[in-house]
């Protein structure tokens, strides 16, 4: 299950907010910066969608790495879904390596979907860089709060991604939002419970129900 806070930021903010003493008093280490490309697939039917599931392959440096995301909740920005990921040779989906690791009934069974491979087409893309502190809060808590600057595309149009996000890597959800109300006690910054992915269908369908 992931778990992360999702909060929006202006361009216009965002050295103030890499400045900010509140990150450099629990960062572990320096912050880190890597480039992003993402596609995401789903049928002409949009079958994934249906099941509020989404299937991307990231190119992150010299790898590629396939995610399925479906279920969970979303609340003030709090995203909490099931997730699963593994390494796959090139931009292409590779359904043979992902469902051994699917364990959410629910979710498998969206991929089960006879032929599925086969219907599979690129639907729209993310490309942004992604700066990321590994942070150690105060009881133990750890996160990882990355800021992603780019754009979502689809169909020639393209929309900014310019945004927060807090996931937690161990310890408690209670810690990680006592940590973001700080954050936003110091910049200003606005939850978000839209994904990457919900803009894109939104860019890709206008007018369409964008909601996984």
């Amino acid at each position: 299950m992931e778990i992360e806070l999702k909060l929006l930021i202006a361009a216009e903010d965002v050295l103030a907010f890499c400045a900010l003493p509140l990150l450099q008093q629990h960062a572990v280490g320096a912050a880190t910066s890597q480039d992003l490309f993402s596609t995401y697939f789903d049928t002409p039917t949009l079958h994934l969608k249906q099941h509020r599931s989404a299937l991307r392959v990231r190119k992150a440096g010299a790898l590629w790495i396939q995610t399925y995301k479906g279920g969970g909740s979303v609340a003030a920005g709090l995203h909490q879904r099931h997730e699963w990921e593994c390494e796959v040779a090139g931009p292409r989906i590779e359904l043979d390596k992902l469902l051994p690791l699917v364990d959410n009934p629910a979710a498998r069974a969206a991929l089960e979907l006879p032929g599925l491979a086969a219907q599979l087409k690129a639907v729209f893309a993310t490309s942004f860089r992604r700066t990321a502190w590994q942070l150690r809060l105060p009881q133990g808590t750890e996160v990882e709060l990355a800021l992603d600057q780019g754009v979502v595309e689809a169909d020639g149009r393209t929309l900014p991604i310019c945004e927060i996000e807090l996931e937690l890597k161990s310890g408690q959800t209670d810690e990680l939002l006592a940590f973001s109300q700080a954050l936003r006690q110091a910049i200003a910054l606005a939850p978000s419970n839209v994904s990457k992915a919900q803009r894109g269908f939104a860019l890709r369908f206008p007018g369409k129900d964008s909601s996984l």
